[in-house]
């Protein structure tokens, strides 16, 4: 009995490997997750970094010396490096906003002309506060800016109350000689400056001019684009195996006979997997909308990137097809592409947490493209002359993987 179970294991170990590029993916595939998903989120699990960014752009317009030693303060913090030029030349409120809009940045402070003059006015004006700008991109989660919030806060509490002690104990110390006899003795560690109730410092949170949005972002407007965006891109499985299947049975032979160029066929047996991948994105948008109430920004902005979008998967599943003989190739490497384009582009993981150079890959997957497209509209508020960038770069993909792959596609 031990040779038949050997020998019926010897049989499906020669099947198994006689497909090569099965094998491989089958492989490579898992350390491809390992190398990528580590790497993404090194930001998040890193504890000297905190997922916090590395750089901070720092606007400095105070008239006085306060917001000068703020950020005296906020150098010396460790994992965070404070940008207070640009270029060489001084960091500009203009220059701070175009960068968190262009999205090299997630977020820049800003220290007004009067910082210095509103800290000085609590001496007077109990109810006077001292305004710390910091610009955020929207699409950043509120998770994110929270701890850099919270820090400039802080050090900034720090700094504004301690400029105020020695003016207070003067007061203070005025107020008690004027209510004593001139010979009476005053304990001076009895002396106490009463707390105060209100900070004399806080944080508005702004976005830069040309991004109009009502509302901060939550997790259903990252998970609902990224999964969208993820479970379309599943479809190159299912379009290029169907694909392959008919290329084995002949079918694309008997479809030759008709007088008709062979891109326009392979159109036609493309059109349903692309209107399936549109109602894709209805159900999914649909289902957020219906239960979770998610905003789902101008119509005509989403409907671009969401058509654009489709083409692209389309595509790339017809050119998957042609690099695939048999199914378990073809299975294989469309799950490793989907998943590993899905992962670096910000579709499981929010990009702002990846390092740099990760969010630099994104930009060369359509994945990334589509993500940067459906946050332009969801929580950006960008029309469809916002969005035509993002709708372009998914067209250019989806003729590129079109071209090639008829290029490439062999009907028998």
């Amino acid at each position: 009995m031990l040779h038949q179970i050997l020998s019926i294991t010897r049989k499906d170990l020669k099947i198994l490997f006689k497909d090569i590029g099965g094998m491989v993916t089958l492989f490579l595939m898992p350390m491809m997750f390992i190398i990528v998903m580590s790497i993404i989120q090194k930001g998040m699990f890193d504890p000297g970094d905190s997922g916090q960014p590395r750089h901070l752009p720092v606007v400095n317009l105070d008239s006085g010396d306060l917001a000068a030693e703020v950020i005296a303060q906020l150098e010396n913090i460790d994992g965070i490096e404070v940008e207070t030029a640009w270029e060489g030349e001084t960091l500009t409120r203009e220059r701070a906003e175009a960068l968190v809009s262009d999205g090299e940045r997630a977020v820049a402070v800003v220290f007004p002309a009067d910082f210095s003059g509103s800290v000085e006015e609590r001496l007077h004006d109990a109810g006077a506060r001292a305004t710390i700008e910091l610009i955020t991109d929207p699409a950043v989660s509120t998770q994110f800016i929270a701890p850099i919030q919270g820090m400039v806060l802080g050090v900034a509490e720090r700094v504004a109350e301690t400029s105020l002690v020695p003016a207070r104990l003067e007061a203070g110390l005025a107020e008690l000689l004027a209510h004593l006899p001139g010979d009476a003795h005053i304990p001076l560690d009895g002396v106490v400056i009463e707390a105060e109730e209100m900070n004399v410092v806080h944080i508005q949170q702004v976005a830069p001019p040309e991004m109009h949005i009502e509302v901060f972002p939550d997790s259903y407007q990252q998970n609902v684009p990224g999964y969208t965006v993820f479970g379309v891109f599943f479809i190159v499985a299912t379009m290029a195996e169907s694909i392959l299947r008919e290329k084995q049975e002949g079918t694309f032979r008997r479809l030759l006979a008709a007088p008709l160029p062979k891109p326009v066929l392979l159109a036609g047996k493309l059109l349903p997997y692309y209107l399936v991948n549109l109602l894709q994105v209805a159900v999914m948008f649909g289902v957020a909308r219906l239960l979770f109430g998610m905003a789902l920004g101008q119509p005509a902005a989403l409907l671009a990137v969401s058509l654009a979008l489709a083409a692209a998967a389309t595509g790339m599943g017809v050119l998957v097809a042609t690099f695939g003989k048999t199914q378990a190739q073809i299975s294989g490497l469309s799950v490793l592409l989907t998943l590993t384009m899905s992962a670096v582009a910000g579709c499981m993981v929010p990009a702002f947490v990846m390092p740099d150079f990760v969010q630099t890959l994104a930009r060369f997957t359509p994945h990334g493209w589509a993500m940067q497209g459906f946050q332009d509209v969801l929580v950006r508020g960008y029309g469809l002359a916002g969005v035509w960038p993002e709708a372009a770069a998914l067209l250019g993909f989806a003729a590129a993987f079109f071209l090639i792959g008829v290029w490439r596609f062999r009907f028998d």
